[in-house]
């Protein structure tokens, strides 16, 4: 890479090549004009040179990383599920743009941003949070490349602590039967909640969302269509995290059967309470037809965990259980990913892939007892 100068009447001007645009095959080129004398001009562009081998040259010499990360948030706004923006959105404006947002763009390379990281994780935040905060940034620093105010990222080797993939903490199917016994005879109501999340595996937000028109009793099966969000705007019904996970679930007849005497037992409810009760045509809901709080969920869902003494799990980890079992009973692994509307089955393996000796051994015997029944010796 090389300038070329050039004098117009009494200034000096410069032009650098720096290669072809991917989109459209032109060669782009860099000018400049105004300096006093050839030197200044050699100077300047020996300077921007730098900067370009570096991949840290900038149209905008004012541009802010906060700036930046703005553009960027505005961008994932349409992209990206709205409390996954939101959280995006919260920490940049706590962690990010406090500290970094002054830093010119230009300004930014490997050593700062790995100072910041190293700062993060001497605070003593988790792995998984500094993770997410790189996320914004090296999203940021991305799109400044795509739209060519970056030659290249600087941030390519940063070195971010990565989180650990959480074990999976499951119930056997005596452990299911034995918390479902005691839930039964608690609370009606959380007990649906609770027997729905285990015998189709959906997401909490999914079962909460689940309307009497996406539930067909008579082919016994959900359509699982939206979630249900609580956050500082209240209850909201939002689309669901991926397209696959818009699904189908059939159901079987134990849980049928249980959805029929809770749809009876709750337009009673709605008999009682007449004009006073919030019909959401909500599945699961409060005495009165509003949602319920997720928050209250989980604390009655750890309380009946103690109540019938097995072991400690996440209310997440009933989605966990569901597919263990099924794929420990040898189901397909294409219907279990189908069932999590999970994008592909590859997904389902790597997430449950302590499963798959089980699955591995089962398959080996079945193998050997094949040839042991043509054995001709």
């Amino acid at each position: 890479m090389k300038g070329y100068f050039r004098k117009r009447g009494d200034k000096w001007s410069f032009t650098i090549d720096i290669g072809r645009d991917p989109a459209t095959g032109k060669r782009t080129q860099k000018t400049k004009s105004g300096f006093k004398t050839k030197k200044a001009a050699q100077e300047a562009c020996a300077e921007l040179i730098t900067e370009l081998s570096k991949g840290v040259f900038v149209d905008s010499k004012d541009l802010l990383l906060k700036d930046l990360v703005e553009e960027w948030l505005d961008l994932s706004k349409v992209r990206v599920r709205d409390t996954t923006f939101k959280n995006y959105f919260r920490a940049a404006n706590t962690r990010i743009i406090p500290a970094l947002g002054q830093m010119k763009v230009k300004e930014i390379n490997h050593s700062t941003i790995q100072k910041y990281i190293n700062e993060l994780i001497e605070e003593g935040l988790t792995p998984r949070y500094i993770e997410y905060l790189f996320t914004i940034i090296n999203g940021a620093t991305e799109h400044a490349v795509k739209t060519e105010r970056l030659m290249k990222n600087p941030l390519q080797h940063v070195e971010v602590p990565r989180a650990r993939r959480r074990d999976q903490t499951t119930w056997t199917i005596e452990e299911v039967n034995r918390f479902l016994h005691f839930a039964k005879f608690d609370s009606a109501i959380y007990y649906m909640v609770l027997k729905i999340a285990i015998h189709t595996g959906m997401r909490r937000g999914e079962v909460l969302g689940l309307r009497w028109q996406d539930v067909d009793l008579q082919e016994q099966k959900i359509s699982v269509t939206q979630s249900l969000v609580y956050d500082d705007e209240g209850f909201r019904f939002s689309d669901l995290k991926t397209a696959s996970s818009k699904r189908l679930i059939s159901i079987d007849d134990d849980l049928t059967a249980e959805l029929k005497r809770y749809k009876a037992q709750q337009n009673q409810f709605k008999l009682a309470l007449g004009s006073e009760y919030h019909d959401m045509d909500l599945v699961c809901c409060r005495e009165d037809g509003r949602p319920i709080y997720p928050r209250t969920l989980a604390t009655h869902f750890d309380a009946l965990i103690k109540k019938a003494s097995v072991p400690k799990i996440r209310l997440h980890d009933l989605r966990h259980t569901h597919a263990t079992i099924l794929l420990k009973l040898g189901e397909n692994p294409k219907i279990v990913s189908e069932r999590l509307g999970h994008s592909t089955v590859t997904m389902t393996l790597d997430t449950y892939s302590h499963v798959t000796p089980d699955m591995q051994k089962n398959t080996a015997d079945k193998f050997g007892n094949a040839l042991q029944k043509t054995n001709f010796s």
